[in-house]
């Protein structure tokens, strides 16, 4: 039956509900069902108490959903909307009904639920099903409208075309939804067949054409077919934009690998643009044609000259799509052409730095720059890039990008930009210091050269010495480091009161909130135990030369310079000093002499620190005692850091701006390592919680915002494909805003914690070493001389591996700390759910890139929402610079959290993977 009233075959649906009256189950289908029927038969009573049913029974089993979360909500949801739109259905029925009662200008209500429904769509990523029930029914109402107003075309042609218009539009969207799941014919089946009329308005022609030629360029087979359909398009019946669109699509036909027609493609586009030489896509489908042949022949005699082409058209059709709508002569933003113009960003860029040798790339992005046609808020996302380029030749191309960027929108780029030239500040005096060395050498062999000829400029030895000279340059350091101060100063005088402001900012965030010595020496200890731990030796040989050079290393280091510190913090500096210079510096005769002895050395240490830093250390600091420069700061102007990283378009009216940072400074501790989280209250009433983290060498920062710009741009993909997005699969991308160079601001909220905190806990509870396992592997592998004994098969290997499993670390330890933790069984299966979805993309993730190194303290999650993120995500290199795996298994699903997900989560979360890869690699 559910099929019946779909095939518009009422009379069988009719007879099966009479036959099956009172054997139904009283549900919101069978309702549905009935309320189809009845209106079919302008039976508004029976009707209007069907719906009424329906919406009791959807209310009943709306109450029985959880509290929590909203996907279950949203079938319901659905189900609403049919209700709402049926009850809608019986007052057109009853306007359009008694037409002859009445006179031709009190349709009002007929209008305004027509007008209603084309607002009132699903969501473009809901089912194609559920798209097809509204859609449907609505157009079985559309017919009776046609019907009734079809003899009224004299008397008031307003009213003759409200069915016809309403249908037009429903039918193509259909078409276009269909082929947005990826389904091309359907999209032509549904918009050849489904509207069944011979008028339809320009515009929903113009669409039908639109929708039809895009479903056909998705199927390979039929290209000749689609190609036919638009040469046999009349199109005298269109304007100049749409014949200009209907070119293009022409083009794209004439350039598929089917047709292979590239001359007649660059042919069409060239009319199109005669046409309508404000059309952006096909300015860009030019530049992708041109940039495809320059691909296909880079070394050629025309490949400058296609590469030129290329970039002109980006360059216009960035421009057109990104104009205001004023500007452009278009009533409403094309957002599929600002799409796929802000897409073509990226090759733009790459073409400037690796193909750009004549410089025709550079011109043309020079001559947009300074006629300041293209928007500044499309570089938001490629800050990173464009500072990038100031080391290489480009520099002199992409600096009026970011003088641009600061003079319009300065906090957009100081954060990244301060970062960049502090960075670089040491490196390039030394670089000064060495070219200013070189060119007085070459001055003064210049100078014994002209003595030694008598003052004869032409002499051999004179003209090598200018040649040398002349080819001597700065550095690109130096050359990066005064870019990057030039446009620091251009931002500082066209902002003085808002630089001086940040700077004052991120000088009392750098300075005052980083860890105490003795947190930093906790941290310390506990890296040396874990390399103590990753040596290939047996504890029983001696410690390693490299390993007592770093020990005195820390001994210097940490008790040298620091005893004031500590002793101004009453840590009891001397006992503190005497007693770890005696237990761990190589020059004292209580040194260890074996590895084992060293590492229950600093295994003792780390324990007396820990204990020591929890009875001094409060779990939170007063802003006031910490840095009351910071407190009575005025950040009236300041914006939040990191609100451009998304690269959308920013204005004043959507600016989030600082009004205030919380008088609680929160200690966080993880993995022996202490953090200080500041709190900032925004204008938006939302608090954001920052993390200062302290100790990052400028390599490791740079990769991890790169990779939040990686997953950022995948969540673009991810969003675009209807599978993905119902299933709400994105990667989690805080924000990480650079402040120094070791330093930097990362978003996190309180209720992060590690994937190994669960383990400590569970060590914590049952007084267990949480290094048990790793003392007793080694133990297993062993060797009488101190080595690892050899295991060709693994089988030593997996022996101590079956002992930890069995002795030491059960499998349901992360789920008993999950069941702890959440309040009730609605937040355990809505963070299982998430968790799940998370675990699974950042497996894909980890496959896709090699990454390795995945140790249960890298893995972060949220207990309130289960989002995941996964510390120092950085690739490894070989020899050749390419990225390779030092891991056999290409992602962690450990035992624990296969015990957590259950055998039917780790299917679910495997199929998860289906839409993101297909998402990722269609795109």
């Amino acid at each position: 039956m559910d099929c019946l009233w779909r095939l518009h075959d009422w009379e069988t649906l009719s007879a099966m509900l009479a036959q099956s009256q009172g054997q139904m189950e009283p549900a919101v289908s069978s309702c549905l069902l009935s309320a189809y029927a009845a209106l079919r038969e302008v039976n508004q009573e029976a009707a209007n108490t069907h719906i009424d049913k329906g919406f009791q029974y959807a209310l009943a089993k709306w109450w029985q959903l959880p509290d929590t979360g909203s996907a279950p909500q949203l079938a319901l949801l659905q189900v609403f909307q049919q209700l709402v739109e049926l009850r809608e259905s019986g007052r057109v029925l009853t306007d359009v009904m008694n037409q002859q009662q009445r006179s031709d200008q009190q349709y009002s209500d007929t209008k305004d639920i027509l007008e209603t429904w084309r607002l009132r769509t699903p969501n473009e990523w809901d089912g194609l099903v559920h798209w097809q029930d509204v859609l449907l029914w609505r157009n079985h109402i559309y017919n009776v409208v046609i019907g009734a107003f079809n003899s009224m075309q004299e008397i008031a042609p307003h009213l003759h075309q409200m069915g016809y218009r309403d249908k037009a539009w429903s039918v193509n969207k259909l078409g276009h939804i269909a082929y947005k799941h990826g389904c091309p014919d359907v999209c032509i089946t549904v918009i050849n067949n489904m509207y069944g009329y011979n008028a339809m308005e320009v515009q929903e022609a113009f669409v039908k054409i639109k929708e039809q030629a895009r479903a056909y360029l998705a199927l390979p087979l039929d290209l000749r077919a689609g190609l036919n359909m638009l040469n046999t398009t009349n199109l005298d019946y269109f304007a100049a934009h749409h014949q200009a669109e209907i070119f293009r699509l022409k083009a794209l036909f004439m350039a598929e690998p089917g047709m292979n027609d590239l001359d007649g493609a660059s042919s069409a586009l060239s009319t199109a643009l005669c046409l309508w030489r404000q059309c952006p896509d096909a300015w860009l489908s030019w530049g992708q044609l041109c940039d495809a042949r320059y691909e296909a022949d880079p070394a050629g005699p025309a490949s400058q000259q296609l590469l030129q082409y290329a970039a002109h058209c980006y360059v216009q059709g960035i421009k057109l799509s990104t104009a205001p709508l004023a500007a452009s002569g278009m009533k409403a933003r094309n957002e599929e052409a600002l799409q796929a113009s802000i897409d073509l960003l990226p090759r733009l860029l790459h073409l400037l730095s690796f193909d750009d040798r004549d410089g025709v790339v550079g011109e043309e992005l020079a001559r947009a720059v300074e006629e300041r046609s293209l928007p500044p808020w499309i570089w938001f996302m490629w800050i990173p890039q464009l500072l990038t380029s100031l080391t290489r030749p480009e520099t002199h191309r992409v600096k009026p990008i970011l003088k641009q960027l600061a003079e319009l929108h300065p906090q957009s780029i100081y954060y990244s930009l301060r970062t960049f030239v502090l960075g670089l500040r040491e490196a390039a005096q030394r670089a000064l210091q060495e070219y200013s060395k070189h060119r007085a050498g070459l001055e003064a062999a210049i100078s014994a050269a002209l003595a030694a000829a008598a003052g004869d400029e032409q002499s051999e030895s004179v003209r090598n010495a200018r040649a040398m000279l002349a080819a001597l340059s700065p550095s690109a350091d130096t050359t990066a480091f005064d870019g990057g101060k030039e446009v620091m100063e251009r931002l500082r005088s066209q902002h003085p009161v808002l630089g001086s402001t940040m700077e004052g900012l991120l000088a009392e965030v750098g300075s005052k909130f980083v860890p105490r010595p003795l947190e930093r020496l906790l941290a310390v200890v506990t890296a040396l135990l874990h390399r103590c731990y990753k040596l290939p030796v047996a504890n029983s040989s001696a410690v390693p030369d490299h390993m007592r050079r770093e020990m005195a290393g820390v001994c210097r280091a940490c008790f040298a310079s620091d005893t004031s510190k500590l002793q101004a913090r009453n840590m009891q500096p001397v006992e503190l000093r005497e007693g770890f210079l005696h237990d761990l510096n190589p020059e004292s005769p209580g040194f260890p002499h074996t590895l084992g002895e060293l590492a229950e050395r600093l295994k003792a240490w780390r324990n007396r620190l820990t204990t020591e830093l929890e009875a001094a250390m409060p779990h939170s600091l007063r802003l006031e005692e910490e840095c009351r420069a910071l407190q009575d700061i005025q950040l009236s102007e300041v914006e939040l850091p990191g609100q451009y990283l998304s690269g959308h378009e920013v204005t004043p009216d959507t600016s989030i701006y600082l009004e205030a940072i919380s008088s609680n400074v929160a200690i966080v501790r993880r993995s022996a390592s202490s953090f200080r989280r500041l709190s900032l209250i925004c204008s938006d009433g939302i608090t954001r919680h920052m993390l200062v983290q302290t100790g990052q060498n400028s390599t490791q920062g740079a990769a991890d915002e790169r990779m939040m710009q990686l997953l950022r741009l995948l969540n673009r993909l991810l969003e675009r494909s209807p599978e993905s997005r119902r299933r709400l699969l994105a990667w989690h991308t805080p924000i990480i805003v650079p402040v120094w160079p070791q330093v930097r601001l990362f978003e996190e909220e309180p209720s992060y914690c590690s994937y190994g905190e669960a383990y400590d806990i569970n060590c914590a509870r049952f007084g267990r070493e949480p290094d048990m396992p790793i003392a007793h592997f080694k133990k297993r592998l062993a060797a009488p001389d101190g080595n690892y004994d050899k295991d060709p098969d693994g089988s030593l290997r997996l022996g101590a591996f079956n002992e930890i499993c069995d002795k030491v670390v059960s499998e349901n330890i992360f789920s008993q700390y999950v069941y702890k933790t959440l309040p009730t069984c609605n937040h355990l299966w809505l963070f299982k759910k998430h968790f799940c979805s998370q675990m699974a993309l950042s497996g894909l993730l980890c496959y896709m890139l090699l990454l390795s190194g995945r140790s249960p303290s890298k893995i972060l999650f949220a207990k309130d929402s289960g989002r995941l993120f996964q510390l120092d995500l950085l690739p490894l290199y070989n020899d050749k610079g390419m990225v390779e795996r030092i891991e056999v298994v290409p992602y962690r699903l450990t035992r624990n959290l296969a015990t957590f997900f259950t055998a039917f989560g780790v299917e679910v979360g495997l199929l998860l993977l289906g839409p993101g890869v297909s998402a990722v690699g269609c795109c």
